[in-house]
């Protein structure tokens, strides 16, 4: 049985034998990018391997027209799955359902993870975020797509468990021990708070809401980037008004997941027509626009973006530099003053889900014991700051990137699986 946490951002597989549970070492450090890549006539690749792919692509096909109907890149596929309005996308002609599109990936994780083990597993507990959604038939209705993704990829029994409380878990201390385990990865930021006991774990209460670090990359990009696109530019009617550009269109460079699932060829034409109404400003922001989805670049700006965001974690200034020659350059410098400023809402709306989760569990922030900060996002200052306001002197970073995986497994051991 493998224990596999699906994150938006990173993948990790654990089993688990006589007691101790081990990561399976299919990335570095355990860790495999959530990351799917298509091209024609080849098998599909994952992780570190696609992003080799995509970037070796956007060099041999250069120049070469619309890159949408050569190779196809995704990230996120997990917000894609959670998506309700979302039922899936078309790759070279063929039309995939969504669970599809995730099996695929589940799959050759589980290719690796026999091959790793030297055994073929059918079993899986997989973790899920709190909330899928806050109507409960629509809730399972979702968890039922994660299913049939696992299904797909050959696993037979699928079990569910929540992600934090499966840190929670990882994170256990002694009998008595009160810890709040503060999960805020790519995609949603969740929260539980157990006790620890004599015969294992009780939680307390578990919160969830879709916060993730890729809102922060979103605002970002939309307060610095998307104006170097078009955003804000206008265009002239054949009545001879001057309109703003749709924000729908500029708004696709900030879709960083969302963009290679939707209609490309749509937006393209729309795009290429708005050149000839354009402001004269705006034609060549345009224009650059049109080669950035032609040239199939989502993922290439994401992770300038995502480089500097991260950056700005250690250091006090980063920049995000990005070119789509010949018609548009720029560098946006960035402070981490002027970032903080540009997510306090964010940070505001994780400290109201913190206290939400006290309230649910019947606690006050003085009887937690520890607070354990997992997830690549939980790196973030602002946010540790908020928790350090909260519960001066007891933050802690745990296991980051694995913590969720390692506990998986021993969770549905002690029976903390979400009920079928």
């Amino acid at each position: 049985m493998y224990g596999i946490d699906f994150g938006t951002s990173n993948t990790v597989v654990t089993v688990r034998s006589g007691g101790i549970t081990r990561v399976l070492g299919l990335g570095e450090g355990g860790v495999l990018p959530s990351l799917l890549y298509f091209e024609r006539d080849r098998r599909p690749s994952v992780g570190q391997e696609a992003i080799d792919d995509y970037a070796a692509a956007l060099r041999r096909y250069r120049g070469s027209g619309n890159l949408y109907s050569r190779f196809r890149f995704f990230q996120a596929i997990k917000l894609a799955l959670k998506d309700r309005y979302f039922e899936g996308t078309s790759i070279f002609g063929t039309r995939l359902r969504v669970e599809a599109l995730a099996a695929i990936f589940l799959k050759e994780v589980k290719r690796r993870a026999d091959e790793a083990t030297g055994e073929e597993s059918r079993s899986l507990v997989l973790g899920r975020p709190v909330v899928l959604a806050e109507d409960p038939a629509l809730d399972r209705r979702l968890q039922d797509r994660f299913r049939e993704a696992a299904r797909l990829a050959g696993f037979e029994e699928v079990d569910f468990v929540l992600e934090p409380v499966a840190a929670s878990v990882d994170a256990a201390g002694k009998a008595g021990e009160v810890v709040l385990v503060f999960d805020f990865g790519g995609g949603t930021l969740d929260i539980s708070l157990a006790r620890g006991g004599p015969d294992g774990i009780e939680t307390l209460a578990s919160v969830g809401a879709d916060l993730g670090g890729y809102l922060l990359n979103e605002d970002i990009s939309r307060s610095r980037v998307i104006r170097h696109f078009g955003a804000g530019g206008k265009f002239r009617t054949m009545t001879g008004k001057w309109l703003e550009i749709p924000g729908w269109i500029t708004n696709q460079v900030a879709s960083f997941y969302a963009l290679p699932l939707g209609d490309i060829a749509k937006t393209r034409a729309v795009v290429k027509d708005l050149v000839y109404d354009a402001r004269g400003a705006d034609k060549d922001k345009l224009r650059g626009l049109g080669e950035f989805l032609d040239r199939n670049l989502g993922f290439d700006l994401f992770r300038e973006i995502d480089d500097a965001k991260i950056a700005l974690s250690s250091r006090e200034a980063s920049a995000v530099a990005y070119a789509v020659p010949p018609f548009l350059s720029f560098r946006e410098e960035l402070t981490r003053e002027g970032f903080e400023a540009l997510i306090a809402a964010r940070v505001a709306a994780a400290r109201e889900l913190v206290l939400s989760a006290l309230a649910a569990a019947g606690l006050e922030a003085s009887e937690v014991d520890r607070v354990v900060r997992v997830g690549g996002s939980s790196r973030v200052p602002a946010f540790a700051r908020m928790l350090e306001a909260l519960f001066p002197g007891r933050v802690e970073e745990g296991a980051v990137f694995t913590s969720i995986a390692a506990g998986l497994l021993e969770a549905r051991e002690r029976g903390l699986q979400v009920p079928s």
